[in-house]
């Protein structure tokens, strides 16, 4: 299986293209209104339109309501949904479709806990842990929690990722995938090209 990268946090029709043109695998689209990079899902359906059919569209979800949910999925059955909140296993299961489901990390037991409770996830994503925010928080994990260990589903590394620390995290880890977003920003929201193909092409030329 060859590293899944995805682009978390876009806003528009460019940054979509741009993301994709420099590599980008999966295209993150927030759903959840408290954050900056929140966007409405009528917007989604004309970005997702234009995407490649091998790009995966991925919509973020932070404790949102079953209709809510169901109304933004229903806009294609390509889109897999990513649970960032306090969701159960049967909700996020609910939807008929393969999910993601975010960790917060601020101990190592939260990896092990999270894994045995969503067992039933396509991914796991592990993130930052932070009191004010669900994502988005530009800080990493103790990535050593994830060195030398084995487990038997993927998983994707989130939280402070940037071109300058790609290398570090694929060395230490053993991920199928990284998600960034703030760390390819010139403002919250908006995509740096420059910095979206640097990240992209360290992460392929280390995991040749």
């Amino acid at each position: 299986m060859s590293l899944l990268i995805k682009i978390c946090g876009i806003t528009n029709a460019d940054d979509a293209e741009l993301a994709v043109t420099s590599g980008a695998d999966a295209l993150g689209f927030i759903m959840f209104q408290g954050s900056p990079r929140y966007i409405k899902y009528k917007k989604v359906e004309k970005i997702i339109r234009d995407l490649p059919e091998e790009t995966i569209p991925v919509m973020v979800f932070v404790d949102a309501s079953e209709e809510y949910v169901g109304s933004c999925l229903n806009i294609s059955n390509k889109i897999v949904p990513q649970f960032h909140g306090n969701e159960s296993p049967k909700f996020c299961s609910s939807f008929d479709r393969k999910y993601i489901k975010a960790i917060r990390v601020s101990k190592e037991e939260d990896i092990t806990d999270g894994f045995k409770k969503y067992s039933n996830s396509w991914m796991i994503l592990l993130d930052s842990y932070s009191t004010e925010k669900y994502g988005g928080t530009g800080e990493e994990f103790n990535w050593s929690y994830l060195s030398d260990k084995d487990y038997d589903k993927p998983y994707i590394v989130a939280g402070g990722l940037s071109f300058n620390n790609v290398e570090k995290v694929l060395s230490l880890t053993s991920c199928a995938g990284l998600d960034v977003s703030s760390g390819v920003e010139s403002s919250p929201g908006k995509k740096d090209p420059m910095k979206m193909k640097h990240f992209i092409d360290s992460a392929r030329r280390f995991n040749v």
